[in-house]
């Protein structure tokens, strides 16, 4: 389903990521490695926020054009930064991006549940503790109902508990034809 090809990633005189190969098919990938191994770098470049220095991105078997939506509408992507307005609730929030990806309104509702923020989805994003954050990132990835699903650390700064709920939301989200990669440090 994703392929890369040669893929060389750099920031300034550093080489982030050099002649990567990669192959991922459907089903949930783990990306392990220490910090600064390039994890983020990686996944950026897959989900079409970075560009590589050189190389190619395929996905089933065609190259990855910058403008084309239908395939940015297909992934979920959840980073450092969780992505959202601080100023709207994490409801808000979720709705205003199903809305733009064309998800249905309701999958937002599912998701908060799934992820164990029903008694927080009135909260303001930027009155939320690190952990909630962290998982409001992850709400809005998977609210976008996508096929592709990019997480980086999704369990950093979370609980036991909390990232119970996130692993949860993980696996009701996969089904077949879905392909998730996950970085961690782990």
């Amino acid at each position: 389903m994703i392929e890369l090809r040669g893929v060389r990633a750099i920031y300034g005189r550093t080489i982030a990521l050099d002649q990567v190969d990669l192959e991922i098919g459907e089903g949930i990938t783990g990306l392990f490695g220490p910090n600064g191994s390039g994890k983020s770098t990686l996944l950026r470049i897959i989900a079409g926020l970075q560009r590589p220095a050189r190389g190619e991105v395929r996905f089933d078997g065609r190259p990855r054009h910058p403008a084309d939506e239908n395939l940015r509408r297909r992934i979920g992507y959840a980073g450092h930064d969780v992505g959202l307005y601080g100023r709207l609730s994490i409801e808000e929030n979720l709705r205003l991006f199903a809305a733009l990806w064309g998800a249905p309104d309701d999958h937002v509702t599912h998701v908060i549940e799934t992820i164990g923020l029903a008694d927080r989805a009135a909260s303001r994003v930027d009155e939320l503790s690190a952990g909630l954050k962290r998982r409001a990132g992850v709400a809005r990835a998977l609210a976008c109902a996508p096929e592709i699903l990019l997480l980086d650390e999704p369990f950093a700064t979370l609980d036991d508990e909390a990232a119970d709920l996130v692993t949860s939301a993980i696996q009701t989200w996969h089904s077949p034809g879905r392909t998730a990669v996950i970085a961690t440090h782990g």
